[in-house]
């Protein structure tokens, strides 16, 4: 008997269950049914209105049209026109750039653009030829960058890395790249020099290197990487022969020494920068200019005791005063090299250093 009730229990329950959701499908069909009715009605009653209206414009009599004002001329925008006004300086370039955020006092820079490089101390001796200027301090043009280069020339020419003279440069000659601004070292290239030249340069020239440098403001993103060093093979003034310099060839003096006194031990990097002065060398503005790069860049070998030996300061100034207007001319007027400043060389009258002229080598050590 309470099987039998149970089941009958079922039964009504889903019968009531069936029911609901009958009834819940009428609903909403109903609902679907009173939602289109009205959109019917809605869009009998817009068509009624727009049949209205047609009537109505069609019942009134044609505006004619007026004739165009002539006195005024045209703004350039559609369907207005205004008075001309006084024209006024341009402050703030066009609308369109105002838009884009160049408003205000402010003016859109042109794209700097590429330059070839001709400063003696990189020209060359970096692995890019072009340069993009500004650099970060604000240097416009390449003769302002020289006169702050030419003061740290010497630390440039150490043998200690390549890294060293890569950072400089690219400091104040930022490297070329498309229409951004030129690459500056990566950190990593500004300490791999400091690594390995900080202390030579502390030692030797009295440089300390936080006080010249700091690497604290580069990053290692979108910028020139260090390059390989290779070590010097003489540690100590040698003397070698000096023919693997073609500015030596045909001279009385056959052996120079190396390191030079700029500390330069490569011959390849001696003779890259020497090939600067082809150019005024190509002019015959003196006969022994030849003689004079020749004793700067590889200083004689007099004797095993004196392995630096220098070109008089005499025929220095002789030769200086004959070439250097030719110098002005072809390099962008670029003041005389720091390098070949005489006053750096001996006299004849020095005590303690020795000088030599053009014809004494025949005498001395290597002497043809």
């Amino acid at each position: 008997m309470a099987k039998y009730i149970s089941m009958v229990l079922l039964v009504v329950m889903l019968v009531v269950l069936v029911s609901m959701l009958c009834d819940a499908q009428n609903d909403n069909s109903n609902n679907n049914n009173r939602n289109n009715n009205r959109r019917v009605r809605q869009r009998g009653r817009t068509r009624e209105r727009g049949n209205t209206n047609d009537s109505d414009e069609t019942s009134q009599p044609q505006r004619t049209p007026r004739p165009p004002r002539t006195s005024r001329p045209s703004s350039g925008l559609s369907g207005r026109s205004r008075p001309s006004r006084p024209s006024r300086p341009n402050a703030g370039g066009s609308r369109g750039n105002r838009r884009r955020g160049g408003g205000g006092n402010r003016r859109r820079q042109p794209h700097a653009s590429c330059e070839e490089i001709y400063l003696p101390m990189c020209k060359g001796l970096v692995p890019y030829t072009h340069t993009k200027l500004p650099n970060r301090f604000n240097h416009t043009t390449q003769t302002e960058v020289y006169r702050v280069l030419e003061h740290m020339w010497a630390h440039m020419d150490h043998s200690c890395s390549r890294n060293l003279r890569l950072m400089v440069c690219s400091l104040y000659l930022p490297k070329c790249h498309g229409r951004g601004r030129g690459l500056e070292p990566c950190r990593r290239t500004c300490m791999t020099a400091r690594r390995k030249c900080g202390r030579p340069l502390r030692e030797m020239l009295g440089v300390t290197w936080n006080e010249r440098y700091s690497c604290a403001n580069l990053t290692n993103r979108r910028c020139l990487r260090p390059v390989r060093d290779t070590p010097c093979q003489h540690q100590y003034p040698t003397c070698v022969q000096n023919n693997v310099l073609p500015v030596c060839g045909n001279l009385t003096f056959t052996w120079g020494t190396v390191p030079n006194m700029f500390q330069q031990c490569d011959a390849q990097e001696i003779n890259t920068e020497v090939q600067y002065y082809d150019a005024l060398r190509a002019t015959n503005c003196h006969q022994h200019i030849n003689f004079l790069l020749c004793g700067v860049y590889s200083p004689f070998c007099v004797r095993d005791e004196m392995p630096f030996t220098f070109p008089c300061r005499e025929l220095c100034e002789e030769i200086r005063t004959a070439c250097e207007p030719h110098y002005l001319r072809l390099y962008h007027n670029l003041p005389w090299p720091n390098k070949l400043q005489c006053h750096r060389y001996p006299s004849t009258e020095t005590q303690g250093y020795n000088c030599v002229m053009p014809n004494e080598g025949r005498n001395l050590m290597g002497g043809k």
